[in-house]
């Protein structure tokens, strides 16, 4: 059962999230492209998305993480150039997920979308990110690629436009 806390890190932090989640017995990892609005004290309708994603896939738990941390409310609002401190941050909490043994992660979801593209720092993020997945040897899945070969996004729009609604979607394995 899913817990009802959200765990969020940093906590009341409006530039930065390096975490999102509820704890588990197994749990789905998810890799976004960066955060929106969701906090400790408030899900959005991507993360409220990635929940119903990770009950319907049979997971009890669930974490966010992305490729940038920095709070942007639309991927166009990206820096051009990306906070340095930001970027160490986030790899050192993902090693720290992959690694650790109190998160029970059993898949990754990836889920990042075409807005991978905008910046190089972002393909380069992804990059880092898949190899530590990679050797850490997990059961990576998408809900869906896009015609640019990216995994799609959970954002209500894209779901429902493309993948039918959030209700009955299944992870199938990205390659």
């Amino acid at each position: 059962m899913i817990s009802n806390e959200i765990i969020c890190n940093p906590i009341n932090d409006r530039r930065k999230r390096l975490l999102l989640g509820r704890k588990g017995n197994s749990e789905l990892l998810v890799i976004g492209l960066n955060p929106s609005t969701a906090n400790e004290s408030s899900m959005d309708p991507t993360s409220k998305n990635i929940e119903s994603i990770a009950i319907q896939n049979g997971f009890d738990g669930w974490w966010i993480i992305n490729l940038y941390p920095g709070r942007y409310s639309k991927p166009k609002y990206l820096p051009k150039k990306p906070n340095k401190i930001y970027l160490k941050e986030n790899l050192e909490i993902i090693n720290k997920i992959v690694k650790n043994k109190d998160f029970k992660i059993k898949n990754v979801l990836l889920c990042w979308g075409n807005n991978v593209n905008r910046h190089d720092y972002l393909r380069n993020q992804m990059e880092i990110i898949l190899k530590i997945l990679k050797e850490s040897n997990f059961t990576i899945s998408c809900i869906g690629i896009t015609k640019l070969g990216n995994p799609f996004h959970p954002s209500p729009l894209s779901i429902n436009r493309f993948l039918g609604g959030v209700n009955e979607l299944k992870l199938k394995d990205f390659k």
